[in-house]
């Protein structure tokens, strides 16, 4: 079966280059060379043939994770009397310290099957590829995972009648009309005359139009339905848009007012479930339009690229089709921008600027763009920046209680922004799609796919990308949020930059708290009022290409406070660098998992907890598939487990090279915690396992070799399960 799927790839290549390398629209298209191998791995493992045929996804190794558990776990955890259904914390004593609210239904499941996370990873990994050609379902299953999914397109498409609507005659200027209408405001004389500028619009772009519009008109009610139990909704708004220090001093948790009160209230009183709703049907248009102009045939595409333009401002934000030139567009407001054409500069667009502007599209169909907040900040680096902590608001694909999309279809683009933006959302949905083309995504912090009460989405089809942000970015999500970055093709760098040092970490003053490459962080509040709030879910999976992860604390799997971090590299000869709490590592009741499936693979770490450590009723696990791999590792890594946690190293196949540089809690071996207290009963667990391969151990690990096993108990109790033992095998 593996041969014939493998054959039948080979023969139909072109769909796969149509999504990763090129766009059938723009005049800047690329081939990306990828290898058969590299391109049949990638296509078998993350199920890419439900994007190139409309299939279900391959079942080639979908049990996965059960044998990981049945198969690979049972001898090392038989030295102990262990069997693979005893590897988790005990419930009750899990619920008797977290006591947080909004652990969401996922959390749950992983926690109780911690040996099973590879499994849930390629459940997770499926549909995130999926979403890659159809966005709208990235919105689903971020629902999904935070226990507020709705199956919005089961039965039929919620959008039909629009598209039906956008067809009629002089259907955009009814569009336009109808905001008027749903927002009680009067159309001026001024706005009646613009819209007869319409007749010089390309007919195709007109329809887009309306039917972006009419999705918003349907969109906003959504929004409006999902909030209308959120008292003081402005204030709530303000506080979604603050510089990063003016939101911590605002929502710092010891007064028993402020603002931390009108967030922890919307938090409950959010119809999530309604709100994700109009977000997904934002997505699903984004999506049909973008499939409508790619099936254009060269004669009208040629059209499209003729000078054209329309502007109308409208109480929802301005509307501006234009083409045929390099057109600069100023910071304001926008419901709505098509730009069909021409290299670009975007200082406002898809993004929500206030309560008005709900909505927000940018769609740029070709051109080597830039987005930025002014001319002088696109020439500079956002850590040269010396204002970049003062930058407020949302931008390009940001969204605050509301939808905001960007589509960027073809070139080689700059989005540099200190403003939360790039595929991220409070409250709402935001995303920032990019077909084609070798990017610079420079953010700040809540950037590049990171959601708080919603669902943030950055997915990048091809390309040599750069990814650089500051903190909490990357695949990040916070409480009730889920944050994706997905990229397909290319070698790619990922950095959540060390310095200057804006987040000063408390493990570490010489490092930044990052909170990036897949991260899951929660609110603690056992030290100040009192109300913890569990973290969402955080994913950054790259598909294809030698890529490099560089971050500080908290990274590349990393969970904290109820939250889960997922890291997932299926393809390519990759580096991880990190300070603490990296690498498949979490801390406090929460869960960090990386995954590399394929490559010649680096890990360094300089500090604590790595490489498959967890600490305090935490799981952090990381998972190597195959390749001769290299592991520099400090205490507390290579299946470390700290205070209750419980930490998995797996290494399934290559020849590997070990070296500790602290000759404790690693290579499966834990830290003893809580003699005489309840905590003196629960699990701690450290595991290594070594699959196969010829590897080499360091010296000052005497206990560890090839064709070995070992056990080293921390506290024995009669029950095994209720120890604290470290155990190992290399087989």
């Amino acid at each position: 079966m593996i041969l014939t799927v493998r054959s039948e790839i080979l023969r139909r290549r072109s769909p796969f280059l149509l999504l990763a390398g090129k766009t059938r629209f723009g005049s800047n298209q690329k081939r990306m060379r990828v290898s058969p191998c590299a391109l049949y791995c990638s296509l078998v493992t993350a199920g890419w043939l439900v994007l190139l045929y409309g299939l279900a996804p391959p079942q080639v190794g979908s049990s996965e994770g059960l044998e990981l558990s049945d198969t690979l776990f049972q001898p090392v955890l038989a030295q102990a009397d262990l069997r693979p259904d005893d590897v988790h914390f005990d419930p009750d004593l899990f619920e008797y310290f977290f006591n947080s609210d909004y652990a969401t239904p996922f959390f749950r499941m992983c926690m109780r099957k911690p040996l099973q996370l590879p499994y849930y990873a390629e459940r997770l990994r499926n549909g995130l590829v999926t979403a890659v050609a159809r966005p709208a379902l990235a919105v689903e299953l971020g629902g999904n995972l935070l226990g507020a999914g709705t199956r919005r397109t089961l039965l039929s498409d919620p959008l039909e009648s629009l598209r039906q609507q956008s067809q009629q005659p002089n259907a955009l200027e009814q569009a336009i009309l109808t905001v008027y209408r749903e927002a009680n405001t009067p159309v001026p004389q001024q706005v009646r005359q613009q819209l007869a500028g319409l007749k010089q619009v390309p007919l195709v772009v007109q329809q887009q139009a309306a039917f972006l519009i009419y999705t918003a008109i349907q969109a906003r009610r959504w929004r409006d339905t999902a909030l209308k139990e959120v008292d003081n909704l402005n204030e709530l708004f303000r506080l979604m848009t603050l510089p990063v220090a003016d939101a911590e001093r605002e929502l710092e948790g010891n007064r028993p007012e402020g603002g931390n009160l009108v967030l922890e209230r919307s938090l409950k009183h959010v119809d999530l479930q309604r709100l994700l709703a109009g977000g997904h049907d934002c997505l699903l248009a984004a999506q049909q339009v973008m499939e409508a102009f790619q099936k254009l045939d060269d004669a009208t595409r040629e059209t499209l690229r003729e000078p054209f333009e329309f502007t109308v401002d409208t109480p929802w934000g301005r509307v501006r089709l234009c083409g045929g030139g390099n057109d600069t567009h100023p910071r304001l407001p926008y419901l709505l921008i098509i730009d069909t054409g021409g290299n670009d500069v975007y200082y406002g667009g898809g993004a929500t600027l206030s309560m008005a502007n709900a909505v927000s599209y940018l769609i740029d169909l070709e051109g080597n763009d830039q987005y930025g907040a002014d001319a002088q900040s696109l020439k500079t680096p956002i850590p040269e920046q010396p204002n970049r902590a003062k930058a407020s608001d949302m931008a390009f694909g940001g969204a605050a209680l509301g939808y905001a999309v960007l589509l960027d279809m073809a070139g080689d683009d700059l989005y540099r922004t200190a403003s939360a933006g790039l595929g991220a959302a409070r409250f709402g949905v935001g995303a920032l799609i990019d077909l084609q083309g070798n990017d610079l995504y420079d953010g700040y912090a809540f950037t590049q796919g990171a959601g708080f009460a919603g669902v943030g989405l950055l997915i990048d089809r091809g390309g040599q990308d750069s990814y650089q942000c500051f903190q909490s970015g990357q695949g990040y999500g916070g409480v009730r949020g889920a944050g994706f970055l997905i990229d397909v093709v290319g070698n790619d760098q990922y950095i959540a930059h060390d310095q200057p040092l804006d987040f000063p970490s408390p493990q570490t003053k010489e490092r930044n708290t990052s909170l990036a490459q897949g991260c899951g962080m929660g609110r603690r509040a056992d030290y100040s009022d009192g109300h913890s709030f569990a973290g969402g879910i955080g994913v950054l999976l790259d598909v294809q290409g030698d890529d490099l992860y560089r971050c500080g604390v908290f990274g590349q799997g990393a969970g904290y406070w109820g939250g889960m971090g997922w890291l997932i590299d299926l393809q390519g000869n990759d580096t991880h660098e990190g300070a603490w709490y990296v690498q498949g590592a979490a801390a406090h009741f929460a869960i960090g998992c990386l995954e590399d499936r394929l490559g010649n693979d680096r890990y360094l770490t300089a500090f604590n907890m790595a490489m498959g450590a967890g600490h305090d009723f935490s799981i952090g696990y990381l998972y190597e598939g195959e390749g001769d791999d290299q592991y520099d590792a400090p205490s507390l890594a290579l299946g470390g487990g700290n205070a209750n946690g419980i930490g998995i190293f797996v290494d399934l196949k290559g020849d590997d090279q070990y070296r500790i540089r602290a000759n404790s809690a690693n290579l499966g071996r834990v830290n003893p915690f809580g003699k005489g207290t309840l905590r003196e009963r629960a699990l701690c667990l450290g595991l290594f396992l070594d699959a196969s391969g010829t590897d080499s151990y360091p010296p000052t690990a005497d206990f560890a070799g090839n064709a070995r096993n070992w056990i080293i108990w921390g506290i024995r109790n009669e029950r095994p399960q209720e120890s604290q033992l470290g155990l190992g095998s290399d087989r």
